[in-house]
């Protein structure tokens, strides 16, 4: 097809367009962030390509912007076909960048296709050898798949590159304690905090794991700096109530255990479980009862908090109403009633447990 450009009373200036041009586009955003002149500079050896690119940037200047209406969807696989029809491979791509072939290949991943995400960052890998999140999202991909060495590897490698990569810290920590190595779990959390200290859920996880290393007074540490900057978090103290009484200093146990019972739950969402059980414990149940009605009532989403009514009902002789919200979680949210076998155990006799439905 050829289309004229009418540039102005003496221009003749026309241009054939194929089923090859809008691919130019896309390489032009994927490798060089909307750049042209970087573009031709790595194509000037492939003649014909190299007079398209100029032609495409003189219609952009005189008539329209090209964008992704242009070109969309991106099909990988095609970019790749058009890359090996002219001999491109990464390493003689000398001018491009990975940004946008890094946005791709997290447009595929939360797409579910991490093969094909896969294969862009090994691509962006030999493009650009120092493009630490390639390796990051590279390593959480392996760990996915079970290769828990292959996975840390990329990512120690992605913050040997990029040392603020929070999120590698965080993902190797984890492998780590999966493995049950939970020195090295330590070891990676506690950068992880240094450089990001709002990160809440790695302090619990941290404190779990020198817990698990009988490292109780560095657990106390770690959740006590937390209480700096969330004082009135109900499952950090509920937590460093547990641990003060494993380390024997029953007076702060006691004292962590009655803030929780004096606390609002509605101040702390999260919590809410915790300060019920608490309170369960302590036999407080129409106190329970009444609080947690009060949330579910104002907040239709914080239905899963029934659970906590289940209990509560049971205690109270209230045995119908306490049936019929474990049939109501069994049918509408199964595995999130198994999921809390926990929660019924510690609460609950084995007889409460069948009265209420609950094998």
């Amino acid at each position: 097809m050829v289309i004229r450009l009418i540039l102005g009373s003496k221009s003749d200036m026309y241009f054939d367009i194929d089923e090859e041009t809008p691919m130019l586009v896309i390489l032009r955003d994927l490798f060089y962030s909307g750049d042209w002149r970087n573009m031709k500079k790595d194509f000037e050896d492939i003649q014909s390509l190299y007079d398209q690119i100029q032609m495409l940037e003189a219609l952009e200047e005189r008539i329209a912007s090209l964008n992704e209406i242009v070109y969309e969807p991106i099909v990988w696989t095609e970019v790749v076909e058009f890359l090996e029809k002219y001999g491109l491979t990464p390493e003689k791509l000398l001018h491009a960048t990975a940004d946008g072939l890094y946005e791709l290949a997290v447009e595929y991943s939360d797409k579910n296709l991490n093969e094909v995400a896969k294969d862009i960052l090994r691509f962006i890998m030999r493009l650009d050898k120092n493009y630490a999140p390639a390796y990051e999202l590279y390593g959480s991909f392996l760990l996915e798949e079970g290769d828990i060495e292959g996975a840390i590897k990329y990512l120690n490698r992605s913050i040997e590159l990029d040392p603020w990569l929070i999120q590698s810290y965080s993902i190797i920590g984890e492998a780590y304690y999966n493995m049950g190595k939970y020195d090295k779990a330590v070891e990676y959390w506690e950068k992880e905090i240094k450089l990001s200290p709002s990160n809440t859920f790695t302090y619990f996880m941290l404190a779990d794991a020198y817990t698990k290393i009988n490292e109780i007074q560095k657990a106390i540490e770690v959740l006590e700096n937390f209480r700096k900057t969330s004082e009135n978090n109900i499952i950090a103290l509920y937590e460093l109530s547990e641990l003060y009484a494993k380390a024997g200093n029953d007076g702060k146990a006691r004292e962590y255990e009655s803030l929780i019972l004096e606390m609002d739950p509605k101040s702390d969402p999260n919590g809410v479980e915790i300060w019920a059980k608490v309170h369960l414990k302590k036999g407080n149940y129409e106190k329970v009862i009444q609080t947690v009605e009060t949330i579910i009532n104002a907040n239709p989403d914080a239905r899963h908090l029934n659970l906590i009514l289940a209990v509560a009902y049971i205690k109270m002789n209230q045995i119908e109403r306490a049936r019929r919200i474990v049939d109501e979680l069994k049918s509408d949210n199964f595995w999130y009633l198994y999921g809390k076998r926990e929660f019924f155990d510690e609460l609950l006799t084995q007889s409460e447990k069948e009265l209420c439905g609950i094998k």
